[in-house]
Order: structure tokens, then C-alpha cells, then sequence
């Protein structure tokens, strides 16, 4: 069931994901094309540009950790087997990736309330409304991010109780 949601879940953020980058690209041609061309600019239009990118960059965290696609600074871990790599990465999400995005949550969190309180808007007179659900992002890429965590720790656990044999088998952890 949780495997489902979580499947569920990353497809919506692909989605998302996906969209944002047409606006943006959209977006970004307009701003060129009306700005050399005809002389006229749209303060909204490239707020919309900003909002898409920023939201994009954020759910682009979870889209990569979901598909188990993300950086990591590790130079062994090709020769490792895949008991071991779950293994280091439970502890790793146990250890650095909850503890950072739990902080972040925290630390985010009086600014992003205050934001929704006073419906903050663009910061340029005329600009697009709604900043703080751009704002928002942020808060839900941590909970994202911790509730991933959390499912690959149980299937890193579930994975790690099973016999040796399913170790060539698998594909990955993330979500």
C-alpha cells in the first residue's frame, strides 16, 4: 500500500516536474521574443518564469532521490554489493538526510507561516501574486524528503532480513 502512494506520489512530482519546465521554457521565449522584438516587457510574465524555475528546482530534489537518480560523493561504491549500499545508505538518510531536511522544516517554517498570513505577493509593484505558495515549496520537498527516507529505511531493513541470494536482483531503493 505504501509502495503505491509513494509510486503515486513521484508521478505527480514527474508530472509537476514536467510542467514546470514547459512554462518556464514558455515563458522565457516570450519574455525574449516581446522584449527584442516589440519593445514591451511583462513584469508577471517574468515572475512566472521566476516561480516555475524555483519551484522546479526544489521538487527536482524529490524527483531525483526518487529515482534513486541523486549525487553521491562516493568513490567505492561500485565495487560495493548491494547489501552494503543499503546498508550505507540507511544510515546515511538515518544520520544526514532526515536530521538536514527535519532543521530545514523547522527553520523555514516561521517565514513561511508569516508569508501565508500576509498573502505576500511579488516584491515588484505589479508583479504576480502568490509568492507564498512558491514559498511553500520548500516545506513540502522536506516532508517529501523525509517520508522517502523513511520508506527506504524500512525496505533497506525489509531488504536486509531477506537471505543472501536476492542480493544480484535488485535495482535500487528510492521510492
Amino acid at each position: 500500500m505504501s509502495y503505491k502512494i509513494g509510486l503515486l506520489i513521484h508521478l505527480l512530482v514527474e508530472k509537476l516536474c514536467l510542467y514546470l519546465v514547459a512554462v518556464l521554457v514558455i515563458c522565457e521565449i516570450a519574455i525574449v521574443l516581446l522584449r527584442y522584438i516589440y519593445g514591451i516587457g511583462f513584469l508577471q510574465l517574468q515572475d512566472l518564469a521566476l516561480y516555475s524555475f524555483s519551484i522546479l528546482v526544489v521538487l527536482s530534489i524529490v524527483y531525483g532521490f526518487g529515482r534513486n537518480e541523486h549525487v553521491r560523493v562516493d568513490v567505492f561504491r561500485e565495487r560495493q554489493g548491494q547489501r552494503l549500499k543499503r546498508q550505507i545508505d540507511a544510515v546515511a538518510i538515518l544520520l544526514l538526510m532526515i536530521p538536514f531536511f527535519t532543521l530545514t522544516l523547522y527553520w523555514v517554517w516561521p517565514d513561511i507561516s508569516y508569508a501565508w498570513k500576509i498573502t505576500e505577493g511579488s516584491r515588484e509593484t505589479g508583479g504576480l501574486a502568490g509568492l507564498f505558495l512558491v514559498k511553500s515549496a520548500l516545506p513540502l520537498v522536506c516532508i517529501l524528503m523525509i517520508t522517502q527516507g523513511i520508506v527506504v529505511i524500512f525496505r533497506a531493513g525489509r531488504y536486509l532480513s531477506e537471505k543472501p541470494e536476492t542480493d544480484v536482483a535488485d535495482n535500487g531503493g528510492a521510492v
